[in-house]
């Protein structure tokens, strides 16, 4: 049974945008957060659109009024909201429900995309935000919305597999093919171990993403040359399979690793012995649980070590198990979930307490700004019975008085 508040009745309106065929990390999470919260009675509602411009936002307004939520749930940034500020615009003049909006990213965003955010995060309920480092920062830009964060680690959007490493040893990278992932540093690693006389083969697993078109074909190019094999657009459960079949993953992310790298959770969930380095958005958690490289030749240093050291290399699939134990999609959905019970308290009858004589939930244009509070349609509708009586005429009133 589910842990934390159940969420029977309740309705959420979710956006998040989708850019398929094409991979995209926060849809995932977005997916797999939502099957979580589906899983306590929550009915939810994505919205969904062709196109996020501005021009479009009358008819997201009108999308998001006829779903009647209770709350509303944003993910940014997104691959599909890309650099519109569309979503901005709705946060901030929307009147349907209470706001929740999960913060991706803030320490690697631009400033002028850092300076937007005061204008998308002004009237949500709560922040959520995926790391202590990143609400850290947000906080010391905008000390007003300190009472309003909240730090949730993201789950893993993979499936869990056995590792069952195969008879030839194999490195893999795994996440999207794009500029400060650290495809550079894996490249490099490869060429000196090849210049060395490996025999492991190395591969991609990634995604194809369209704005960066050109960097993936230099990739590409490169990977054609020596030999590395290239997958992309495969299923989550494609994906759980080919990660559980690698000797281990060199995972050399430039600013370290931390819990808000789906990659490195996927890898865990199927038991891959991992490389990496740490940085200062490594929680103490995180790093305890990783023997952390930095360079090109101290990271294949220990990747020829765990090759050559079976030891090694079980030990390191130990610390893999015990990082995927950490993630769960349940204690994350109770979180959330308790933030959408709080956010819609006051604001929507629940269904396990009925109060048949109170004033209509109001929705649209007559709810008050974030829901915080009646909207002109309530505050009507609790008129004192003297105001009430004086407004309906004589014949009305005396039938208001017996």
């Amino acid at each position: 049974m589910p842990i934390g508040p159940s969420l029977k009745g309740v309705r959420l309106a979710s956006l998040c945008g989708s850019i398929k065929p094409h991979f995209s990390g926060t849809e995932d999470y977005h997916t797999a957060l939502l099957e979580a919260l589906g899983g306590r009675g929550l009915e939810v509602e994505v919205i969904d659109r062709a196109s996020w411009t501005l021009s479009g936002l009358p008819g997201l307004f009108r999308r998001v009024r006829r779903a009647r939520p209770d709350a509303i749930l944003v993910q940014y940034p997104t691959d599909a909201f890309a650099r519109t500020l569309s979503i901005h615009a709705f946060a901030l003049l929307q009147r349907s429900a209470p706001l929740v909006v999960t913060l991706h990213e803030f320490v690697a965003a631009h400033w002028l995309r850092r300076l937007s955010l005061g204008v998308l995060l002004a009237r949500a309920t709560t922040v959520v935000i995926t790391a202590a480092d990143e609400a850290s920062q947000l906080c010391a830009w905008y000390p007003w919305l300190r009472p309003r964060v909240r730090v949730i680690p993201i789950g893993a959007n993979t499936p869990q597999r056995t590792w069952r490493p195969a008879k030839r040893r194999k490195v893999v990278y795994f996440g999207q093919i794009r500029p400060e992932k650290g495809l550079e540093e894996f490249m490099a690693v490869q060429e000196r171990m090849a210049a060395a006389g490996t025999d492991a083969s190395f591969a991609i697993i990634g995604s194809y993403v369209p704005l960066f078109a050109s960097y993936y074909n230099q990739i590409a190019g490169l990977a054609h040359e020596r030999s590395i094999e290239i997958m992309t657009g495969l299923s989550p459960d494609a994906v759980a399979d080919r990660l559980s079949e690698a000797t281990l993953a060199l995972l050399p992310y430039p600013d370290g690793a931390s819990m808000r790298r789906s990659s490195l959770l996927a890898a865990a969930m199927c038991g891959v012995p991992i490389v990496t380095r740490t940085g200062s958005a490594t929680p103490p958690e995180l790093a305890a649980l990783l023997e952390p490289a930095a360079g090109t030749a101290k990271m294949a240093a220990l990747v020829a070590s765990y090759l050559e050291n079976p030891a090694a290399l079980e030990a390191a699939h130990e610390r893999s198990c015990q990082l995927a134990a950490m993630v769960s999609w349940d204690a994350i959905a109770a979180e959330y979930a308790a933030i959408i019970t709080a956010a819609t308290a006051g604001s929507r009858v629940r269904p396990d307490a009925p109060r048949p004589d109170a004033p209509r939930q109001v929705r649209g244009r007559d709810a008050a700004p974030g829901g915080a509070g009646p909207g002109r349609a309530s505050m009507r509708a609790s008129m004192t019975p003297r105001m009430s009586i004086a407004a309906a005429g004589p014949r009305a009133a005396r039938n208001m008085i017996k």
